[in-house]
């Protein structure tokens, strides 16, 4: 069975001098386990496949597709709940400029740990908060960070675009998602 399973997908945007269609009849199919990569200028509407996949766009965008099933079942037939629920289990994003995509708000070891899943600790409260902290500190670790204390204790604006990628890379690993999704832009 297919993953990921897309025929005809076309993104467009209502306007008033009429409709731009950004994205026309995409298809897409993706088993478990395969790497594929959406190469294209810019502009040519890779970010908006993605974020219709995990269903992110902007209302005002209108999303057609004969076909858009996530193993087997059909996302564009799920009320937003539902969706959510299965693109937040099973799918996660990558997003370009990662730093304006994490919360400037709240430090980084408080955004990586609300990624870890509830049912991957064990003990009672003390037992769980030093278990969070393992799990943070391995998450870092896996993607590179090595001084895990200063970015954990660490806002975004404090920390290089390179090393909020790979909290958001980070991120998008804690839950071990079927399908993750990476919208890298390369500067020339």
């Amino acid at each position: 069975m297919q993953l990921l399973d897309i025929k005809n997908l076309t993104i467009e945007l209502p306007t008033e001098d009429g409709i731009i269609r950004a994205v026309d009849k995409v298809n897409l199919s993706l088993k478990e386990g395969e790497v594929h990569a959406l190469v294209g200028e810019s502009g040519s509407g890779k970010s908006l496949i993605a974020k219709a996949i995990v269903g992110v766009l902007n209302a005002r965008w209108r999303v057609t597709a004969d076909r858009m099933h996530w193993q087997g079942v059909d996302l564009m037939r799920l009320s937003p709940e539902k969706r959510r629920k299965i693109v937040g289990r099973d799918m996660a994003m990558i997003y370009q400029e990662p730093r304006r995509s994490l919360d400037p708000t709240a430090k980084i070891f408080e955004q990586v740990a609300e990624s870890l899943p509830d049912d991957c600790f064990k003990g009672g409260f003390f037992g769980r908060k030093k278990e969070r902290q393992n799990k943070v500190k391995a998450l870092l670790h896996k993607v590179g960070i090595r001084e895990d204390e200063k970015v954990s204790s660490s806002y975004p604006h404090e920390l290089s675009e390179g090393v909020c990628q790979k909290v958001m890379i980070a991120m998008a690993i804690a839950r071990s998602p079927k399908l993750l999704i990476a919208d890298d832009r390369r500067q020339r």
